[in-house]
């Protein structure tokens, strides 16, 4: 299920707007807006749509529960993933998280549940799922819905760490940690107690920059940035300009006839505030993510002339992406990936040092290896086949 290994493009429909297709994937609809909850406007990363989405499908869908991603209470520092089945759960995980998560060492928790799910993940971590349900029958039959966000991909921990420690605070010192939301764009925000104000903060703007040197290279050539393998897309309007006052709202892009029906019931419900966007809202806002996707090919390209091994993308038009580039861009992304490789010396074998490194137990689901074990029976479980590992 690992999405490099043979990774798939939606299939385009009729209803599909041609024009958005070969950078953001399959568009049906375009929304903007906000949640009608002022708490979960408020709280959200831009608007708290995905929230109210999610609180939509468990109070009126009667779902049984969202798989999803928030700080670690013991660790806030770090991330853990929750099946989250109220109002309250769902309020303490707003927020972006630009630091390491995965979302799907909690899919067997959708798989052992007793009926349909919500799953929220970042573009990679949908993509993984969706390939998952190919394998895994259990999973297919409870996850009801995927929903994803415009996301550049994760930094390492050690961004995080660092940046902490710029602010002048030590990592055993934090009690809490936010990178988004209360406002919109929100700041990053670090809390020594249980008081209103932290202790240290930055904005969103100065925050990202220094984190996202801190991304590893695979984040770098996935092209996925607007989640197109999910079925419910949201995103910051980055078109218009945050002044500091505006409480949030949303890009939300419905990609398949099923999330049509939930958007749709989620506005008439009274749990969104929506109107029709234009399609250049979507590529203004997020023309970061479609220049990402477009150096894809000449990344992969510069990877196989040093004889490293490339994902495997299916259906992706990455070399009608590339196409698309201003030529300074053509030129500056190969060079770049070359110096890349040779800086961090990417075209030799990695040997982990003594104590390096994550153990393969750790990574895998349940802590468990299934290689060689009865498919049946973990299916009979709420487990992955046999050799499926769900890191």
């Amino acid at each position: 299920m690992c999405p490099v290994a043979g990774l798939e493009a939606l299939r385009e429909t009729k209803e599909c707007d041609s024009t958005l297709l070969p950078e953001f994937g399959p568009v049906l609809e375009i929304w903007e807006g906000h949640a009608t909850d002022p708490e979960i406007r408020y709280r959200g990363s831009s608007g708290g749509v995905l929230t109210a989405l999610l609180l939509y499908c468990l109070e009126r869908l009667g779902w049984h529960g969202v798989l999803h991603t928030g700080a670690d209470p013991e660790e806030p520092l770090r991330n853990r993933t929750r099946l989250s089945r109220t109002r309250a759960e769902l309020l303490a995980a707003t927020g972006s998280r630009y630091s390491p998560a995965s979302m799907c060492d909690g899919l067997g928790l959708v798989a052992g549940a007793p009926g349909p799910c919500v799953v929220v993940g970042k573009p990679v971590e949908v993509a993984a799922a969706r390939t998952a349900t190919r394998v895994w029958p259990d999973l297919e039959r409870n996850l009801g819905v995927l929903l994803s966000f415009c996301c550049a991909e994760t930094p390492s921990t050690r961004g995080t760490l660092d940046l902490v420690l710029r602010l002048g605070l030590q990592h055993e010192e934090v009690k809490q940690l936010r990178y988004r939301g209360l406002g919109w764009p929100g700041s990053f925000a670090v809390w020594r107690d249980d008081t209103n104000l932290p202790a240290a903060q930055m904005t969103c703007r100065e925050s990202w920059g220094f984190l996202q040197a801190y991304r590893p290279w695979a984040t770098r050539i996935w092209p996925d940035g607007t989640g197109e393998l999910a079925d419910i897309s949201c995103g910051d309007p980055w078109y218009d300009e945050p002044d500091g006052r505006n409480p949030g709202f949303s890009l939300v892009v419905v990609r398949t006839a099923l999330s049509r029906e939930i958007v749709h019931g989620a506005m008439e419900a009274g749990y969104l505030e929506l109107r029709p966007a234009e399609a250049w809202k979507l590529r203004e806002s997020q023309a970061g993510l479609a220049r990402k996707k477009g150096e894809v090919w000449s990344q992969l390209l510069v990877q196989r002339l040093f004889g490293l091994p490339v994902p495997d993308f299916r259906g992706w038009n990455l070399f009608g992406c590339w196409l698309r580039l201003p030529f300074r861009d053509k030129l500056r992304s190969p060079l770049g990936t070359a110096r890349r490789i040779l800086a961090r010396t990417l075209w030799r074998p990695w040997v982990p040092a003594p104590g390096q490194g994550v153990p393969v137990k750790k990574a895998c689901y349940a802590a468990e290896l299934f290689n060689g074990a009865d498919a049946a029976s973990n299916r009979a479980q709420g487990s992955p086949p046999a050799g499926v590992c769900t890191a």
